[in-house]
């Protein structure tokens, strides 16, 4: 007994703590001081139904010129719930558009308050159903949604709302009678029978609050097929499809608006059929017979859609196909996509398109690779299924081809490409040894394969050897002696990828290179061009290639000049015979030629002067990449560009060359305080940083900065102010 008087007394202790704390804060709600009645109302808050003895006082807060104050009463009102209803008239006064500034807000806020209340606010919401106050009536059909089926005698008073002239308050009264329930479907029916659009459309968005089965979404599918307005049938169609009206009884009334000209009645049938699943199949036939229209716009549509379905639309594979090969390259990037976008389920199909393909037409390139390897990772297993039995066809090739552009690094995918490797038809022989050098994880590792393949008697194999091992790079240097023997191959495109491949060797070899220069010599364009490049992987080049490269750069090709610069830029000054050359090409009007023969000049010219003259009159060149070539060499020059200061410095007024700018003065460190001045007040504040980081580290030197400084301790950026005050700090 005495435990149960102990708690009794505990109990009443903290009442009456909890009513003197509700005392003092009631208190403070009419202090002058707006943080306190801030923060008294925030506390009230928190006390939630224990606070209910504040009610007149919170209401009296609901006119506070302090928003933060109304915020924390409206809230406070709602946390205290059922007990705050003698609020209930003042919260429906403010319902109507406030002239504060976060107007919206508290409608938002008093909605809320209303609808913690519950349902003895009914009755005056009701009422306030025939206020001449649009946001009036917006609001207490609100609330009278929230609280469901409590609303029931509502009803009547939300029909007459479906006829409102304000949309917004159409559309809470039909979603109030969809959440009212089954007893508001004699309502909502009769909206949805009107003779008024506007009455038919508002009641057809009532039925997306309901469920499949209910009367009202039966009567709504039935009049549609009738319905005359398109603005109801696309809120009809949105609700049907949302609550997931049977399919078979829906497709009937999608179908035909997809040819609707108003946009939210045909959005509303596309996203009806996608909302189909999982009977969206009953969609297919249809979409595969819209295929065929003459309409392109049908077509794009029907695409689209069927690529949306994905494995739903499995059926339309071979169609999509078929419709591929007849039209025009617009559409067919759309079929491809949309078979990319089905996913495993086109596979399949695009690997039996190219059944009958000749072998020698089936490359990396065609649509059907280029289809599976975006469907990547997932498309593997398919794959692989397809190129166990050793096809000998087109489809088996494209299988091949599709893992190599995957690389899928699993074993089971190199244990599938094996097998390949002495298939009869040279095609598959070299496209698996293409894709088992992309699957490998160290494909270093497959060398001897890639030297036994190198003695293969069809060309083509020996050429995918050798791009394999071009892909290796340096690693490869074990098969030198192998490549170089490539270089006498009787075909020519096996020559060719044997000197790309001795390209990427990065090499010092002095007589492999010059043996390269050889092929020059009477070099049809893709020789030479392939040579060039080549020469350009070596570490270092023999004096004796420079004539010859120099002899190249009379062919007017912008790729093969470029390719003979950065050979160039491997001899460094001893190419000093190439300088004419180099500085003529600064002016060629191709800007990949301007940008090789300045980097290449960066590393031939041994007069420092010179250079410097040459980079600077790049900085106004016309086009980026030239000027940030020629900024990036004027930093690797370092305190030897202090002469280009000026002139750098000017970039910053060029947004794309800021970044690169202050990346070449970091490395040069120019010494003129006023440059750095000059840019504080740029607009970009990672510039002014930069600028604020430099005087810093002037240090007293930097004093006249003072002035610009000052004004950056105002700077909108943080990191800004804080740079310019420790710069201040240094040069005082």
């Amino acid at each position: 007994m005495n435990i149960f008087k102990t708690v009794f007394a505990l109990i009443i202790s903290a009442m009456l703590v909890c009513a003197n704390e509700v005392d003092d804060l009631i208190k403070d709600l009419e202090s002058v001081d707006k943080a306190k009645r801030r923060e008294a109302a925030r506390s009230l808050s928190l006390l939630g139904a224990n606070a209910k003895a504040a009610v007149p006082a919170l209401i009296k807060r609901l006119d506070d010129d302090e928003e933060q104050v109304f915020f924390w009463s409206a809230t406070a009102l709602a946390k205290i719930g059922p007990d705050a209803k003698a609020a209930t008239s003042e919260l429906i006064k403010r319902l109507r558009r406030s002239q504060r500034r976060y107007k919206d807000q508290i409608h938002v806020r008093i909605v809320h308050a209303l609808t913690q209340i519950g349902p003895a606010t009914i009755p005056q919401l009701i009422e306030a159903l025939s206020s001449d106050d649009n946001f009036v009536r917006y609001g207490a059909a609100v609330v009278l949604g929230n609280l469901g089926s409590d609303s029931k005698i509502a009803a009547s008073p939300l029909f007459v709302l479906l006829g409102d002239d304000a949309d917004n308050v159409r559309t809470a009264a039909s979603s109030a009678l969809g959440k009212i329930g089954p007893p508001a479907y004699t309502q909502i029916i009769e909206g949805l029978s009107s003779d008024k659009a506007i009455i038919r459309k508002a009641a057809a968005n009532a039925v997306i609050w309901l469920s499949a089965s209910s009367s009202p979404a039966i009567k709504l599918a039935e009049l549609l097929t009738e319905e005359s307005s398109p603005e109801v049938k696309a809120i009809g169609l949105k609700s049907l499809s949302q609550i997931g009206f049977p399919a078979s009884s829906l497709l009937p009334i999608l179908q035909p608006a997809l040819d609707s000209e108003l946009p939210q009645l045909k959005q509303a049938a596309l996203s009806g059929i996608l909302s189909l699943s999982p009977n969206s199949k009953m969609a297919i036939p249809h979409l595969i017979e819209r295929l065929n229209s003459i309409d392109s716009n049908k077509r794009d549509q029907a695409i689209s859609l069927l690529g949306r379905l994905g494995a739903d639309a499995a059926n339309a594979v071979d169609a999509l196909i078929a419709l591929h090969d007849k039209t025009e390259i617009e559409e067919q990037k759309k079929i491809r996509q949309a078979l990319i976008d089905m996913g495993p389920a086109s596979i399949d199909g695009i690997l039996a398109s190219s059944v009958n393909s000749p072998l020698d037409k089936l490359t990396e390139s065609v649509w059907q690779a280029e289809c599976l390897d975006q469907i990547g990772i997932q498309a593997v297993p398919q794959l692989i299924e397809g190129i166990k039995d050793l096809p000998s066809d087109g489809a088996g090739l494209l299988a091949v081809i599709s893992l190599e552009k995957i690389a899928d690094k699993s074993l089971a995918t190199q244990k599938a490409i094996l097998p390949l490797l002495i298939h009869e038809e040279a095609a598959f022989r070299a496209a698996a040894l293409r894709a088992l050098v992309a699957s490998a994880s160290k494909p270093q590792l497959l060398m001897p394969r890639l030297k036994n393949a190198m003695a293969d008697q069809a060309p083509l194999v020996r050429q995918a050897a050798m791009d394999a091992m071009a892909g290796l790079g340096a690693t490869a240097k074990g098969a030198t002696a192998a490549l170089v023997k490539s270089l006498n191959d009787k075909d020519s495109a096996v020559r060719l990828s044997a000197i790309r491949a001795i390209g990427k060797l990065n090499s010092e070899d002095a007589d492999l290179a010059k043996r390269l220069v050889q092929f020059l010599n009477g070099a049809d364009a893709q020789t030479r061009l392939a040579v060039v490049t080549s020469l350009g992987g070596f570490r270092q080049l023999p004096n004796s290639a420079v004539n010859d490269l120099v002899e190249v750069l009379k062919i007017e090709d912008a790729e093969t000049q470029s390719a003979v610069f950065r050979a160039l830029s491997k001899l460094g000054d001893s190419a000093r015979t190439a300088l004419p050359a180099l500085n003529n090409a600064l002016t060629h009007q191709d800007a990949s030629v301007r940008t090789a023969a300045l980097n290449a000049l960066a590393k031939v010219e041994p007069d420092k002067s010179k250079l410097l003259n040459a980079l600077e009159s790049q900085l106004e060149d016309g086009n980026a990449t030239v000027r940030h070539a020629a900024i990036r060499e004027l930093g690797d020059l370092g305190s030897n560009a202090r002469p280009a200061g000026k002139a750098l410095f000017a970039r910053f007024r060029t947004t794309e060359d800021r970044q690169v700018t202050m990346e070449a003065l970091r490395k040069i460190r120019v010494r003129d305080v006023n440059l750095y001045i000059s840019i504080l007040q740029n607009d970009e504040p990672l510039v002014r940083f930069f600028a604020c980081q430099a005087i810093r580290r002037a240090g007293k030197k930097a004093s006249s900065a003072e002035p610009a400084l000052t004004k950056l301790k105002d700077d909108s950026y943080d990191f800004v102010r804080r740079e310019a005050r420790r710069a201040l700090e240094a040069i005082r």
